[in-house]
């Protein structure tokens, strides 16, 4: 078979430096009982997924209402021809750090694709971290 994709397991250093490489993540949750996935815009800052949202939205209210929130945040980089490229997955704990300080250092460096004022930041510490490299079988 030519050109075969096969899955190749990322060190879980080198997993979590891709997600410096790409501005877009899903984060999943428990809201409400239910299982919720979200897009999100990140940044990397000293080894943790930093994202800057509306305190309003399901998951800075979640993440407020229950200290040390378990979360997974996944980032890829498929190319759509070749369909290779890498996928990460980060299991971690969710935290609203926001606050004056940290949202002038913070906060502009996440480049948002919403259009309403973002007013909170939170950062998910990475527990676990695995990551895939999709790529031609040799």
């Amino acid at each position: 078979m030519e050109n075969q994709r096969v899955p190749i397991e990322l060190d879980p250093k080198l997993a979590l430096g891709l997600l410096g490489h790409v501005e877009f993540g899903r984060v999943a949750f428990v809201a409400n009982g239910l299982p919720t996935i979200r897009p999100l815009n990140h940044v990397m800052v000293s080894g943790q997924i930093i994202v800057h949202t509306r305190h309003t939205t399901a998951f800075a209210q979640t993440v407020r209402g229950h200290a040390g929130l378990r979360v997974a945040y996944q980032a890829d980089e498929i190319e759509k021809d070749s369909r290779l490229g890498w996928s990460v997955l980060v299991s971690g704990i969710a935290g609203d750090i926001t606050d004056k300080r940290r949202d002038e250092k913070l906060g502009p460096q996440v480049r948002s694709w919403m259009a309403r004022p973002l007013d909170t930041i939170i950062a998910i510490k990475p527990l676990e971290v695995t990551g895939l490299r999709l790529t031609i079988a040799r």
